[in-house]
């Protein structure tokens, strides 16, 4: 009793295609990753779906590298390779493209984060603006009265943090020193 091969017979649902290309390019991608990890090699593959969608992988490198290579060492191979030139300049536009798409990713995302760092630059210099307002910009007694508030609430949380740290000052043993001293740190101690 061994394993029993079916023969496969073309499927003409397009999106059933769709899926079983899905699973077994999964599993493609699998064992070329192990071909390359088990048995060092190099490894460059491109596959279509059925709707068109490109899959490229290549252990080292791009695809396109791994074609050039295999241009460049053609007269290893048996038979001639048609339209090389047009091929080479292909890849290599195609190698150009990738890694001007790389650098444009690469830009995005220094982007994305230098406005993410203007976004949190200007939400601090709003709050540092409430702990010293421009008296000349504040028009209203609403606008006013507001940071009287956001100032009174300030200096509730810096009373209750020095009233903790007193109490934890308190409560903890003294410090000694090599000469039988003791020492304090912190507020109240001058």
């Amino acid at each position: 009793m061994g394993y029993k091969r079916h023969p496969k017979k073309r499927n003409v649902d397009p999106s059933s295609r769709e899926m079983i290309y899905n699973k077994s390019r999964e599993t493609i991608l699998k064992k070329a990753a192990e071909l390359c990890d088990f048995d060092d090699t190099d490894v460059g593959l491109l596959m279509f779906s059925p709707t068109g969608e490109l899959t490229s992988y290549a252990n080292k490198g791009r695809v396109e590298d791994m074609f050039l290579r295999y241009i460049e060492q053609r007269d290893d191979f048996d038979g001639p390779l048609e339209n090389e030139e047009f091929l080479c300049q292909g890849l290599k536009h195609l190698k150009f493209e990738a890694e001007m798409m790389e650098r444009m990713d690469r830009c995005d995302a220094l982007e994305s984060r230098l406005n993410e760092l203007n976004r949190l630059k200007y939400e601090a210099e709003e709050k540092m603006r409430f702990y010293k307002p421009d008296v000349s910009k504040i028009h209203s007694e609403a606008e006013a009265h507001y940071h009287q508030q956001f100032l009174t609430h300030a200096l509730r949380k810096i009373e209750m943090l020095k009233m903790t740290k007193l109490l934890e000052e308190e409560a903890s043993p003294p410090n000694r020193t090599c000469d039988g001293a003791s020492t304090t740190s912190g507020f109240g101690s001058s």
